[in-house]
């Protein structure tokens, strides 16, 4: 009876998983998505866990039991490699690298996935009121152990990196929060590896839980960050409301995105969306490729351009920004007429 009830509390724990990461992910989407993104594949794959292992222990047919502990089984690989993931894109890696180190180690996960789901790989045995089961001893659980140490090893090196990439204190802790769990999870899977008759009862349970905790603490970490963004992007959204000096977002083709109310002003930007800087300025060819050329390869760039409709001559001040791998996604400029540069220039003398 003991098993069932520990059999059933995975099942509760893997339903709440999942609710509060929906929760989190339909709340808070707008204010970070690729947080709540990772926030929801993280609740996911651990409700997987919970309930693929939960239901093994209540499952009526043993010749179907196959299937829920393969969406377990599953879920354990794609936990680790999202942690991976997330890591890695945090990090701001180039795309080739980050491609190239998340699809080798996807491709090793479905290997071990496929070698794992067998009905060899796993001795089940019905009890009075649940089903347990125990590892067969095969190669298939050393190509599966020997996943999970690369992974580990991974994951211990990637943590490094990442902790000496932060420079605030709310970072730091950010990532000492997420490499505290994961070593729990590590601690957490020993009584599985060596199995007593204790936890033969519910061999999933100790790790299923790792998985929890480690879950867990994610989805606070990732609500602190998002608490902290909002206030953040709250105070710059009013700056680039009330700043006197007009500012434009570029796109890499050099279409309007977005202007301040001032801007807006200046220059009678009436539609943004159909709007380009070659609307606004005269622009030759050659400094509008000179421009946009050196956006892509990531340089800032300034030259004097007159306004169409006052023909007043204005020094344009580019500023590329960077999406979260590394390459450039949009033009920040601003525009100050050649009056107020020459007033700013004379204050300083």
């Amino acid at each position: 009876m003991f098993g069932y009830i520990l059999h059933i509390i995975l099942v509760i724990f893997g339903i709440i998983v999942l609710t509060t990461g929906i929760s989190l992910h339909v709340r808070e989407v707008n204010k970070n998505q690729s947080g709540t993104i990772f926030i929801l594949f993280f609740a996911l794959f651990a409700a997987y866990i919970c309930l693929g292992y939960g239901l093994v222990g209540i499952w009526p047919d043993l010749s179907t039991i196959y299937i829920p502990r393969f969406f377990g089984f599953w879920g354990i690989d794609a936990f680790l490699l999202t942690e991976l993931s997330y890591g890695l894109i945090d990090l701001k890696y180039r795309r080739t690298i980050l491609y190239a180190l998340i699809g080798s180690s996807t491709i090793y996960a479905l290997f071990d996935l496929i070698l794992n789901d067998t009905k060899s790989a796993v001795i089940y045995t019905q009890q009075e009121f649940y089903t347990t089961f125990e590892p067969n001893t095969s190669n298939h659980l050393l190509f599966h152990y020997t996943f999970l140490i690369v992974i580990a090893i991974c994951l211990i090196i990637l943590s490094i990196l990442w902790y000496k990439s932060k420079k605030t204190k709310v970072e730091k802790n950010f990532v000492m929060k997420i490499i505290f769990s994961n070593y729990v999870l590590i601690f957490s899977a020993i009584p599985y590896v060596f199995q007593t008759k204790t936890t033969q009862v519910c061999p999933a349970f100790s790790f299923a839980m790792g998985f929890v905790f480690v879950y867990f603490m994610w989805y606070s970490a990732i609500k602190k960050i998002i608490s902290i963004d909002v206030n953040v992007k709250n105070i710059s959204q009013q700056i680039f409301n009330s700043i006197d000096v007009p500012v434009i977002i570029l796109s890499l083709e050099g279409k309007i995105s977005l202007s301040n109310p001032y801007a807006k002003e200046q220059f009678k930007i009436e539609n943004e969306q159909n709007t380009f800087i070659t609307d606004l300025f005269s622009l030759s060819d050659v400094e509008q490729l000179r421009l946009l050329k050196k956006a892509k390869n990531g340089e800032d760039y300034q030259l004097i351009v007159r306004e169409k409709k006052s023909d007043i001559n204005y020094l344009l001040k580019c500023s590329v920004k960077f999406d979260y791998v590394g390459d450039p996604f949009c033009i920040i400029c601003t525009a100050l007429s050649q009056n107020k540069v020459q007033e700013n220039e004379k204050g300083n003398l």
